[in-house]
């Protein structure tokens, strides 16, 4: 019986509505699979056929786990409207109807039929234009009133946004000669007052403001033309390769079509948004990073379970504004602060220890014993420097090369570089044991590069002058060191890696670079004074002999940890800012 009168009452209103000219247009979701949409189809056909009606179809996926751009626009719409996120489901202006409701289906056309009806007179646009939200609009009431004559609006505010669903206040206290510019545009009249749309409303009768202003809660309605807003601004720093950040941006956009919104969005991906991240951190005394990140006025929120607070600062702050919130300065010395000094001291160390490192000193100085004791320490420093500026430039030029990567391969550089790591680590590690064991290493300078090094060695300890086999041996330190690379940039490739996460100034990169290179050679410096006072190239060979494994196990220990310390960063569940900086 109910089914017959709504079909009755469907034919009345076509009848009466048939001479409208307005157009009303809906968005609505439907899904191939979706049972209830099957059952509504022929309502929604009927509906259509209406000459002023217009109904926007958006189909969402079957399949959760490939959905299609319409369920990310379910999803945002939804979250504008504060309703369910599932179909079927209509929206129109303000309003949203979702008939999957077990036994209101009947209801819930009623429903919106009647909206139709009422909104047949206006012009009303589609929800969604070019995939952004066009509603839902809110009622916008600007309040109006003097503080040096100790007026409030407290209790206008607090009726209507308890009675309005979509409302937009803003107020305006003429106390201030800026607002007082604003007010002189403005239809005069007694303060405190109201203002919907052109027309004022005094706030004695608050009852009648509220009913005043529901008149326009299915539509929306703007402020007064001599009104303008103050922007809210909002700085975002989120990552791009984050879905949980992505769905955070979308949401922040959602709001900015509400409200006056100045949102600066940054991709911490990039080493300069960082860095500014950074910043923002110090200057908000935030200990503990994340890749979603808001700042707005003096307050900080990270979670999209927080947008809710957001949006009430937003609405507190929408006649006065809000101005973008300024960092300190991220400075060198701050950047030098943390993990990635640590991570540059043990890194340069341990590879200082390198066991392929090691024994070309300690061949170097078997050969050196046939010279005079006073040319060891002259040669033994010109060979170190030329080791020390061969690896430098080595260090820049990786730098350079994988700021240029990065360009295009972005977070996969750490993906690639962590992968390494791991599986070097584990080779470091297999070694220590098979050292133990009395086997020969796996991570080892290759045996043709052993006696290249080995000739080039006994060609420049032939009988010189002092001044001679120095220079001399800065260059072979510095060919040699290229050589070893093969076997020493295992623990170079990702700490370079680190610091470029680390820091954009190249400045600062550099002299990270410095001070590694410096680490790196310093075991070599100390084993040069050991043999200057005394001790043999045997002993310091046996030397080498008893730390050879353990420096593999330390070696394949600190790259496990990069390794692990990048991978976690790659698959967002740390920033390298506060594993490394």
């Amino acid at each position: 019986m109910k089914t017959v009168l709504l079909m009755v009452a469907f034919m009345v209103f076509v009848a009466v509505a048939g001479s409208a000219r307005a157009d009303v247009t809906m968005a609505y979701f439907y899904a191939d699979d979706c049972a209830v949409c099957d059952e509504l189809q022929p309502f929604m056909e009927e509906l259509e056929n209406l000459s002023y009606v217009t109904i926007e179809s958006y189909k969402i996926s079957s399949d959760p786990y490939r959905p299609n751009e319409n369920d990310s626009l379910l999803a945002d719409i939804s979250y504008a409207y504060h309703s369910v996120d599932n179909v079927p489901m209509v929206f129109l202006a303000n309003q949203w109807f979702y008939f999957g409701v077990e036994g209101q289906m009947e209801l819930t056309k009623e429903k919106l039929l009647a909206t139709v009806d009422e909104l047949k007179e206006y012009e009303v646009e589609s929800p969604i234009k070019d995939g952004k939200l066009q509603y839902p609009k809110p009622v916008s009431v600007l309040l109006v009133y003097n503080t040096s004559k100790h007026e409030r609006v407290a209790d206008a505010v607090s009726a209507l946004e308890e009675n309005i669903s979509f409302v937009r206040i803003a107020t305006l206290d003429i106390r201030y000669p800026e607002n007082r510019s604003v007010f002189a545009h403005l239809p005069q009249s007694k303060t405190p007052m109201a203002f919907i749309g052109e027309q004022n409303y005094s706030l004695d009768n608050l009852s009648y403001l509220v009913e005043s202003a529901a008149k326009y809660e299915k539509i929306g309605i703007d402020f007064p033309a001599a009104y303008e807003e103050k922007p809210i601004c909002i700085l975002f720093f989120y990552k791009s390769t984050c879905s949980s950040c992505l769905s955070v941006k979308a949401k922040l956009e959602t709001l900015a079509g509400k409200y006056p919104l100045e949102i600066t969005e940054y991709d911490i991906i990039e080493s300069k948004n960082n860095d500014l991240l950074l910043a923002y951190y110090d200057s908000y005394n935030i200990t503990r990073s994340h890749n979603t990140n808001i700042f707005i006025g003096d307050r900080y929120f990270y979670s999209e379970s927080q947008l809710h607070e957001v949006e009430k600062i937003i609405k507190a702050h929408l006649g006065t504004g809000l101005e973008c919130p300024e960092a300190g300065e991220a400075n060198a010395e701050k950047l030098l602060e943390g993990y990635t000094l640590l991570t540059v001291i043990l890194g340069g160390l341990l590879d200082g220890i390198n066991p392929c490192a090691f024994a070309t000193l300690v061949f170097f100085i078997a050969y050196l014993e046939r010279a005079r004791k006073e040319a060891i320490i002259p040669i033994g420093l010109s060979f170190s420097a030329g080791i020390y500026i061969c690896y430098l430039m080595i260090g820049i030029g990786l730098l350079e090369f994988m700021n240029v990567v990065r360009q295009t391969v972005s977070l996969y550089l750490y993906f690639g570089v962590g992968v390494m790591a791991l599986i070097l680590g584990v080779f470091s590690i297999v070694d220590f044991f098979s050292i133990r064991r009395g086997r020969a290493a796996v991570l080892q300078l290759p045996l043709f590069l052993k006696k290249r090094r080995g000739r080039i060695i006994r060609h420049i300890t032939e009988d010189k002058k002092i001044t001679v086999l120095a220079l001399i041996a800065l260059a072979v330190g510095f060919a040699i060191s290229a050589l070893e690379f093969a076997c020493t940039g295992q623990v170079l490739i990702p700490v370079i890696t680190v610091i470029q996460g680390a820091t954009s100034l190249r400045a600062v990169a550099v002299l990270y670079l410095v001070i590694y290179t410096a680490l790196f050679i310093l075991p070599l410096l100390i084993l040069l004074a050991l043999f200057h006072v005394g001790y043999s190239s045997t002993r310091i060979g046996e030397m080498q002999k008893r730390s050879y494994g353990y420096a593999k196990l330390f070696i394949g220990i600190f790259l496990l940890s990069l390794g692990i310390i990048m991978l976690l960063y790659f698959f967002g569940f740390i920033s390298l800012h506060y594993a490394f900086g």
